[in-house]
């Protein structure tokens, strides 16, 4: 599959996720606690409560980082790229950027659509997400990172 139309599935998925995190919340609104938990230590249990209203926070990032990640990856030029980019390692270098930022923008919308679900229904986060999320996050940076100094 070309990749340019991997990244724009991924780019519409992020949109479908986030359009449907914003209808799951308006119909789901009235069956949501009127405290829910606003923060998780690392083992998922919740360690503060606020309002449901503070929920709306979290699909206001989603979409706001969204939308700053996506501004970022139409200017390849500003991005700190780590190596030398030249003429003849620039498409190659900035393909496997563009990759990079692409599926980080993925987890971070699935992130917040995440805490969002998991604040709304229960009183903590399932033990796997954090390590998921990590694991998705940080490998997402160091493979890209190993393909990237190869492709030097």
């Amino acid at each position: 599959m070309n990749k340019k139309i991997l990244y724009r599935i991924i780019n519409i998925l992020c949109l479908v996720i986030m359009v449907g995190s914003l209808v799951w919340l308006i119909v789901y609104w009235k069956h949501i606690p009127d405290e829910i938990p606003t923060h998780f230590n690392v083992y998922g249990d919740a360690d503060d409560f606020g309002s449901k209203k503070e929920i709306i926070i979290l699909p206001i990032f989603a979409w706001m980082t969204f939308g700053m990640i996506s501004l970022i990856e139409c200017f390849p030029g500003a991005w700190n790229t780590g190596v030398k980019v030249t003429p003849e390692n620039s498409v190659r270098v900035y393909g496997i950027l563009k990759g990079m930022i692409v599926i980080l923008k993925l987890f971070v919308v699935l992130t917040f659509t995440l805490l969002m679900v998991f604040s709304a229904i229960s009183k903590g986060l399932p033990i796997w997400l954090l390590p998921i999320e990590l694991v998705g996050i940080f490998g997402t940076i160091v493979f890209s990172m190993i393909r990237l100094y190869k492709a030097r």
